[in-house]
């Protein structure tokens, strides 16, 4: 299946969610519906995924380190969720099934339903791409587990890129849109056939407004002057903030090797300097905060971007991509099309003679091929 020809593992990702079991589907949209609180787990871009694609669900949503958690951790929660609500369900993302903290809280969760949940109100439903991990495991045994393959080739890097996990957006990028339509088949009343329907029609526009966009002079432009010398940072309010938080974890690993840092925008980040970019994701683009930080950065000497969804203030004072999209569907297609940004630094920095680490280069490689 080819929906994107500037970038194969665009096509894997399409690939991958095209094969994904449909009863699987099913019984995971039936946990999901019939549960009143979703217990969020995961870490990372996984993290970020799945916040993109659940955001907005017509239900209560919560992640054990959240302010109101009603709980120092989900086995001290457990209880009190269990009197507030009829049905619970832990949703866990993770490709390797092996994440510290969801593996953690799944076997905390088991061990509850096995002693006290005898009323069954409390599901595991699992997605990845290990079920014989035992966050697989656990989600067979408690609720639901279901398969989404990862990459096909295996990257053979070093340490250092097994333990910083290297772009695994085959995996990350899938299970967004998987969760992406569960949540609107929820929200509008569909079955797992439509969540199914629908993921092939999101891939084949993502396909395209990846191949439409990436050769745009802004978004050259935007990778050009990110291969520079100079911090990034990279910024969003509510569902954008997660887009921007996906963008920050990849550019990290090239800004890194060239000595250089991505940041998400608020108080972490440093005060702007000449050479410095800033790249805000924004469906409105009328954001108060966010025009605030393009002033601060032009003022300053720093080049910046935006992705947004509508001609507005923002585009207009930035160099500008405009996703035409619903606000439903922005946040995904933003993150689909900021995902190749790093292939292009590191393009960019090879064809300028910037050795970076050879794990670097294997990756890149074996995305970009």
């Amino acid at each position: 299946m080819v929906i994107c020809e500037r970038f194969p593992y665009i096509n894997d990702t399409a690939e991958n969610v095209k094969s994904i079991s449909g009863e699987g589907v099913r019984k995971l949209l039936e946990n999901l519906r019939e549960a009143d609180c979703l217990v969020l787990a995961a870490e990372g871009r996984s993290k970020a995924a799945m916040r993109i694609g659940i955001g907005q669900i017509d239900k209560e949503v919560k992640f054990v380190e959240d302010i109101d958690f009603p709980g120092r951790n989900l086995l001290e929660a457990a209880p009190v969720l269990k009197k507030r609500y009829k049905k619970i369900s832990l949703v866990i993302n993770s490709s390797s099934g092996t994440t510290t903290t969801p593996t953690e809280i799944a076997k905390d969760m088991a061990w509850f339903i096995s002693r006290y949940d005898h009323n069954k109100q409390f599901t595991i439903d699992v997605v990845t791409s290990n079920l014989d991990s035992k966050i697989g495991q656990i989600g067979g045994e408690c609720g639901t587990a279901l398969y989404l393959s990862g990459p096909k080739s295996k990257t053979k890097t070093t340490d250092w890129a097994l333990e910083q996990g290297i772009m695994n957006d085959v995996y990350e990028l899938g299970s967004m849109v998987l969760f992406q339509k569960i949540k609107e088949a929820i929200n509008g009343g569909q079955d797992h056939q439509w969540v199914l329907q629908e993921i092939n029609k999101e891939m084949a526009t993502v396909g395209s407004i990846l191949d439409h966009y990436v050769d745009s002079p802004v978004y050259q432009s935007l990778a050009e002057t990110m291969s520079t010398r100079g911090h990034a940072t990279i910024g969003g309010r509510g569902p954008a903030r997660h887009v921007a938080e996906m963008t920050v974890i990849r550019l990290q690993h090239v800004k890194r090797a060239m000595g250089d840092q991505a940041y998400l925008s608020g108080e972490l980040a440093p005060k702007p300097r000449r050479g410095d970019s800033l790249l805000l994701v924004s469906w409105s683009g009328e954001n108060k905060p966010l025009s605030a930080w393009q002033q601060q950065y032009k003022s300053s000497g720093g080049a910046t971007f935006s992705i947004v969804g509508n001609k507005s203030t923002l585009s207009e004072a930035t160099d500008s991509i405009i996703i035409e999209s619903p606000a439903a569907q922005f946040y995904l297609r933003a993150a689909f099309l900021l995902s190749p940004l790093p292939l292009l630094l590191v393009a960019n920095l090879e064809r300028n003679g910037f050795g970076l680490p050879p794990e670097i280069m294997y990756w890149y490689h074996s995305v970009s091929e």
